[in-house]
């Protein structure tokens, strides 16, 4: 009994010598380091974070038709024997998720993800964007990760906002390129006040192989390069060039783009961008691997226009009407007479909702080639295109 008296008051003398201990230190670290308002930033970190983040998205579903009897949905034609396919269907070509934020004053990080793309081969795809941009100062830009190099005036439009039913197949063809659309790298950019109007620039390195894979399949690399002269807010011309190596083979390209906006009181608008652009096509080039044939002999070049006019209504149920044409001219491989593709794209869009929130367009596709290729995309076709958008 005496000894189990012993060790409880040895017990609580220890404790209590550990609490006389410890307590002045906390009191004069206290004292020392008062505890802000707001602690996320000391005790909770990510917290902190977290409530600089931002989720958004985009839902856009679409029902298709193509008006002959032997084209699928996705224009490509299906001669009489041939498996089965549809030529009129509803899908949803876009369903993406946006987390972006600032981690600091100076860093911001940007990830989109498209879950659509599951519906299909979702290898090298899904993942449209993740990359983390530091601002050093309104002159230099540092950003790196996955995304597009700004290489044309459509590197800078969101899907969300295309006046017409998609980007330009020059887009896609340059894209396929390593040129345009998502790509891994890092870029720098800023804006330069040394005329008597701004100038923007862009200059990158890439892997080149677009977003297929994390690692690049070969040592070569691309650098474009893009300086956008902004002569006026609503009148804009964009320069590009860019150099680079593809499995030893060296490659280049060139453009030029125009952006003209033009307001007619305060309901019209008229709009308007034009874009051109030539060099290697590597892509065509490797896949068929001619013998004998180099691949300067492998030239893609494309030019389109695109003009529309909005009509703002500005009422509880409708803000706007907006009337678009598209008119495209692209030859994949001109140095040999390829099969030059035209496609006209008239839309007729509503915005029921302001910035897009809530659209409805309808229009059609009608593709005209040189010459048709059976059981290709290489078709003349005519498709009718109505698409729901819905941000968030």
């Amino acid at each position: 009994m005496i000894c189990s008296i012993k060790i409880r008051s040895y017990s609580i003398l220890r404790i209590s010598l550990i609490a006389l201990f410890f307590l002045p230190s906390s009191v004069l670290w206290a004292q020392s380091n008062p505890v802000p308002v707001s602690s996320d930033s000391v005790a909770k970190p990510l917290l902190h974070i977290l409530k600089k983040i931002q989720l958004s998205g985009t839902i856009r579903s679409r029902y298709t038709a193509a008006l002959n009897h032997n084209v699928g949905i996705d224009g490509v034609e299906h001669s009489p024997g041939s498996a089965s396919f549809s030529n009129n269907a509803f899908n949803i070509p876009q369903a993406r998720l946006v987390v972006s934020g600032d981690v600091t004053s100076k860093m911001e990080v940007y990830f989109r993800a498209n879950f659509a793309d599951f519906s299909r081969n979702p290898q090298g795809r899904v993942l449209e964007y993740a990359y983390a941009t530091y601002h050093f100062n309104h002159y230099l830009n540092v950003r790196m990760g996955v995304f597009r190099p700004y290489f044309g005036r459509e590197d800078d439009i969101a899907t969300d906002f295309l006046k017409s039913f998609d980007y330009s197949n020059q887009y896609t063809a340059f894209d396929e390129n390593g040129w345009m659309n998502y790509q891994m790298g890092v870029s720098l950019s800023g804006e330069l006040k040394c005329l008597a109007f701004p100038i923007r620039y862009y200059v990158g390195v890439y892997n080149g192989n677009r977003r297929n894979d994390f690692t690049d399949n070969d040592n070569g690399k691309q650098f474009p390069a893009r300086v956008e002269l902004d002569f006026t807010p609503d009148f804009q011309l964009g320069l590009n060039g860019g150099v680079g190596k593809e499995n030893g083979e060296k490659i280049s390209v060139w453009g030029v783009d125009v952006y003209y906006k033009h307001r007619i009181g305060t309901r019209w608008e008229l709009d308007m961008v034009t874009e051109y652009k030539q060099g290697n096509n590597q892509s065509l080039f490797f896949s068929e691997a001619i013998p004998g044939v180099g691949v300067n002999e492998y030239q893609v070049r494309g030019a389109y226009i695109l003009p529309s006019v909005l009509y703002k209504i500005n009422s509880k149920e409708v803000k706007g009407l907006e009337a678009s044409f598209k008119y495209e001219y692209l030859n994949p491989n001109y140095e040999q007479n390829g099969n030059t593709h035209n496609q006209f794209v008239p839309m007729l869009g509503i915005d029921f909702a302001e910035q897009n929130a809530l659209r409805l367009q309808v229009g059609m596709l009608v593709d005209r080639y040189d010459h048709n290729i059976e059981n290709s995309l290489f078709y003349n076709s005519s498709r009718f295109i109505t698409q729901l958008q819905i941000r968030f």
